[in-house]
């Protein structure tokens, strides 16, 4: 809020339409940024809108909207929603945290453990153990088997010593 008051110093009220309570602010340069051109941003206050999105996203009163309210002699304090003041924020912590028991009903603190995780550790002898789940669209064993591809004729059920197209000489 403090840095969105002392840019708000550096914006310049324009136009505004009472009725509509509609306000549009142009930037002025500030002289440690950049030189740009002035930006101007349109400011809702009944909707509680700024064309700069930043007031609906944090819900807190953008630079431009500070710069309104100083405008109307209003103070946006006001405006700021009751779930972000720091009473409202002290008041959560009230009542979370229990009072801890005398030092002698602690328990005894017997070091950090650490350790692998037994469920992680691989074994150490034989081939790895797969991870694979089977389903319904696994071939079965059997299937598996009888496919065999022979490599001379690329027929299915045999292989190259059992082929019978292979000429004997």
């Amino acid at each position: 809020m403090n840095s969105g008051q002392q840019e708000s110093n550096t914006h310049i009220v324009n136009e505004f339409d009472g009725h509509n309570h509609t306000f549009i602010i142009t930037e002025t340069q500030s002289p440690l940024q950049t030189p740009r051109p002035p930006r101007r941003f349109r400011v809702m206050l009944q909707s509680q809108k700024c064309d700069c999105g930043e007031y609906q996203a944090k819900h807190l009163p953008c630079s431009h909207v500070m710069t309104v309210y100083k405008f109307v002699n209003v103070d946006p304090m006001n405006y700021v929603l009751t779930l972000f003041t720091l009473q409202h924020i002290l008041h959560i912590y009230d009542n979370s945290f229990g009072l801890l028991p005398h030092e002698s009903m602690w328990q005894e603190y017997e070091g950090d453990q650490w350790g692998p995780d037994p469920r992680r550790k691989k074994t150490a002898k034989g081939h790895p153990v797969s991870t694979h789940i089977p389903t319904e669209m696994d071939e079965d064993e059997n299937e598996r088997q009888s496919r065999k591809k022979c490599g001379i004729c690329r027929q299915y059920g045999h292989n190259i010593n059992n082929c019978s197209n292979i000429s004997s000489s």
